[in-house]
């Protein structure tokens, strides 16, 4: 009974060290993509929308100014993607980007779609701001997913 009680323990801690090495060997990488500015004098209907919304109150996203929307000649959408890969066995849920505003962003569109990878594989995310036409394309975001339900981060600069 004590070998098989011995046995049972070195088992579980077997376990244990193998969960623990899972673990620690999951992570994503991150890695920036590319930035595409579109102007919105060429896509009035996106422009239209984000207007509408915000004078509808049925905006999905971050305001990072208040009051009305000017003439779309004023603007400009930055797209931001970064590429992403999991070579861990273990998925990551959950997966975000928030992009940290300048002074002269106007608003970040809402994404409402949840994003996850599968072990073992990659795939891109991005972020759509819109800002005021003089800003450059350079900024800090910050990349977060759930392992196992535990948070992740990572911190990278865009637009380089």
């Amino acid at each position: 009974m004590k070998v098989v009680a011995i046995f049972l323990v070195v088992l579980c801690l077997a376990a244990i060290a193998g969960l623990g090495w899972l673990y620690l060997n999951s992570n994503l990488t991150v890695s920036f993509a590319q930035v595409i500015a579109t102007d919105p004098v060429t896509q009035p209907e996106a422009f239209s929308t984000v207007k509408n919304g915000i004078a509808s109150d049925t905006f999905t996203g971050t305001r990072f100014v208040s009051g009305e929307l000017g003439s779309p000649e004023d603007y400009l959408f930055y797209t931001w993607t970064v590429h992403l890969e999991n070579n861990s066995f273990l998925p990551a849920r959950v997966i975000e980007m928030r992009i940290t505003p300048m002074s002269g962003d106007v608003l970040v569109l809402g994404d409402m779609t949840e994003h996850s990878l599968s072990p073992h594989s990659s795939g891109d995310l991005s972020v759509t701001a819109l800002t005021a036409r003089s800003m450059h394309s350079v900024r800090e975001a910050v990349v977060t997913w759930y392992v196992w339900g535990l948070p992740f981060s990572a911190r990278l600069t865009l637009g380089r």
